[in-house]
């Protein structure tokens, strides 16, 4: 090779050298460039504690996502929609892009681990799914969040997705985000608690937090959320409590997920210092969810399920004493919820069920007898059924321990979480084996089985594990 030639390479590899050089100087100090926009906010009276560029209109990624659970919690609360109820995923669902749960088409997921799936993993498919279920299409779903979100305040927000997908039209602002963000802490209180959780469980998946280590770093944090598109870059909400004071920042397009942590560390502390220790708490308005706000093609895609039917008194129904009609109908009242829960229901000397064929499953011939007190018949009725078998009682199992001080601790802490049930049952801790190690199990003993499965759907609402377990008397 020529000298002429050698020189010729080397300022090509030089030039290259330096590009590469320049590249990841520029880079490693300022992030990739994204619009940037901060608001930092005193949760307890709403009052503005710092901004930047606060109110330009930029794509929140999945920080839209908090609206969609919000819009959900209320639904719950209103008895609208039952946590265990389950959903059947769409086509649209299944196809959204990640990050996702991986849902397949016509999988039937309960509303409960699909909130955990959008609010801890951010799954997008989880998202549209409930989307789908409350408003029958993830279009209508999107105008009634942009109705909610005004009803609020947040007056520079239109939503176009349940998820946070980069769409034109589909906008919010750091300020605006803050006010959704204090709306969830102090409106849902009950469901808060799920943003500051390192991992969950749903559907046989652990799902870890995409916020776990600015949750497990920052003093204080307990939410909360997580976004991120190429045309976003990192958003962040964040929320941290220290004595009486709660602070809310809100990140728009951080460099990076370092770069994010860091500057929501920074303005948190900002927070922190001009918060003053006693304000007066600002209550906020509540929010008028009407006819005008909720749309009205509701559960699209909505399956109610429960589990296997609890047997039918068959001593009443070979005595003769009611119609196969009257029965099945009696059951269809007694067991309303879901999940076999028995609800409690007034039974007024008129009742008369609608007429319906009889199940085919029943004796075609019933000998049909005058019953003088239909009430006192229809309340024995009931009382078998909550009862289940006569013979058994049951458990609920809350947990597994390595050691007798978590179990003990745990034990403590759910009897007063729950005290209507559990305070008055037994209360055991027993030795067991899983995968080979020595584990300590904690549970109530000797309920009945409505009390069982009350507790335990108590405790899962506040993400607590929970089993109900038949026992002999």
């Amino acid at each position: 090779m020529s000298l002429k030639n050698r020189r010729t390479n080397f300022a090509s590899n030089l030039l290259a050298v330096n590009l590469v050089v320049i590249f990841f100087l520029i880079f490693s100090k300022t992030g990739f460039s994204y619009p940037f926009a901060t608001y930092v906010m005193d949760a307890r009276n709403g009052k503005m504690l710092h901004s930047q560029n606060a109110e330009k209109k930029l794509n929140p990624a999945s920080l839209t996502k908090m609206m969609t659970l919000y819009i959900v919690f209320h639904e719950v609360e209103s008895k609208r929609l039952k946590l265990d109820q389950r959903v059947s995923i769409s086509r649209n669902a299944a196809r959204e892009p990640p990050s996702k749960f991986g849902y397949k088409v016509g999988q039937k997921i309960s509303i409960r681990y699909l909130i955990r799936a959008a609010a801890i993993r951010s799954a997008n498919d989880a998202a549209t799914a409930l989307a789908e279920v409350v408003s029958g299409s993830e279009k209508k779903f999107g105008e009634y969040m942009s109705r909610v979100a005004k009803a609020m305040g947040m007056e520079n927000t239109n939503f176009k997705n349940a998820n946070g997908l980069t769409e034109t039209g589909h906008f919010s602002t750091a300020k605006d985000m803050a006010i959704l963000s204090r709306r969830l802490i102090y409106d849902f209180p009950d469901y808060y608690h799920l943003f500051g959780k390192s991992r969950v469980t749903a559907a046989g998946k652990t799902l870890y937090n995409t916020n776990r280590k600015f949750l497990a770093q920052y003093s204080g944090a307990d939410g909360i959320k997580t976004g991120f598109t190429s045309a976003s870059g990192y958003n962040l909400a964040a929320s941290a409590k220290r004595g009486p004071k709660r602070v809310i920042a809100i990140v728009f397009g951080g460099g990076s997920v370092a770069l994010r942590s860091k500057r929501m560390t920074e303005l948190l502390d900002i927070g922190f210092a001009r918060a003053p220790k006693v304000v007066n708490h600002s209550s906020l308005r509540k929010l008028n969810f009407d006819a005008q706000i909720r749309n009205s093609n509701r559960n699209l895609g909505a399956v109610y399920f429960s589990d296997a039917p609890l047997k039918r008194p068959v001593e009443f129904l070979m005595s003769g004493l009611l119609e196969s009609s009257v029965i099945n109908e009696l059951i269809e009242d007694v067991l309303v919820e879901s999940q076999s829960q028995i609800s409690k229901i007034e039974i007024s000397a008129d009742l008369e069920p609608p007429l319906r064929r009889p199940a085919s499953f029943y004796p075609a011939k019933i000998h049909k007898e005058t019953v003088d007190n239909d009430d006192k018949l229809i309340r024995k009725l009931i009382d078998v059924l909550k009862s289940g078998n006569t013979k058994m009682s049951y458990d609920i199992l809350v947990g597994s321990y390595f050691t007798t001080y978590n179990a003990r601790r745990d034990l403590s802490r759910l009897t007063l979480s729950d005290l209507e049930t559990l305070s008055s049952v037994e209360k055991d801790i027993s030795e067991g084996v899983v995968n080979k190690k020595l584990v300590y199990r904690v549970t109530f003993k000797g309920m009945s089985k409505e009390d069982a499965v009350k507790a335990c759907q108590r405790l899962n609402a506040r993400n607590e594990l929970c089993e109900v377990i038949e026992s002999k008397k």
